[in-house]
């Protein structure tokens, strides 16, 4: 199992999961995130939001396997490498997750995917205004978590409302 403090991610990614798929329905928005159902994974609830910079950052449920994940993609990482496996630092200004991270690129997605089975990591998102993510190619980039509260709390309404 993950530790809490030491790491969020478990290299988890199987065909389909990866993050981004093709056939979303959306469920609404929340904080000025979209909230969105991929029924690739079972149905898993995720919300997604794109940056000022070109990134997109999505989080969510993966049912199928149990937990969650965080993906980060931008147009212009066209140096990551599809399927390659690297680490991943998430830097809040008072505690700091690492892990494993899965790399995706594809004609429109360069960028990450990490998978965690620890509920607590989704609440550290919500209670911060802003994180540093921290990629093992040396890429540093810090988001705004406005409004992640109230987007994590329509994922977990949205996932409630969703078949088993």
């Amino acid at each position: 199992m993950i530790k809490y403090a030491t790491a969020i991610a478990a290299l988890a990614i199987t065909a389909g999961t990866a993050g981004i798929a093709e056939e979303y329905s959306t469920w609404g928005e929340a904080g000025g995130w979209a909230i969105l159902i991929d029924p690739d994974t079972g149905n898993g609830c995720l919300m997604q939001k794109h940056f000022d910079d070109g990134t997109l950052v999505q989080i969510g449920i993966v049912p199928t396997r149990e937990g969650g994940f965080f993906a980060a993609y931008n147009p212009e990482w066209t140096d990551i490498e599809d399927g390659a496996t690297g680490t991943v630092k998430f830097d809040f200004p008072d505690i700091r997750f690492s892990g494993e991270v899965v790399g995706v690129a594809n004609e429109e997605h360069f960028g990450g995917y990490a998978f965690f089975d620890n509920p607590k990591v989704p609440l550290e998102f919500a209670k911060r205004n802003k994180m540093t993510i921290i990629g093992e190619l040396g890429r540093t980039i810090e988001i705004s978590l406005a409004g992640t509260a109230k987007a994590i709390r329509a994922v977990k309404a949205c996932q409630a409302e969703q078949p088993e």
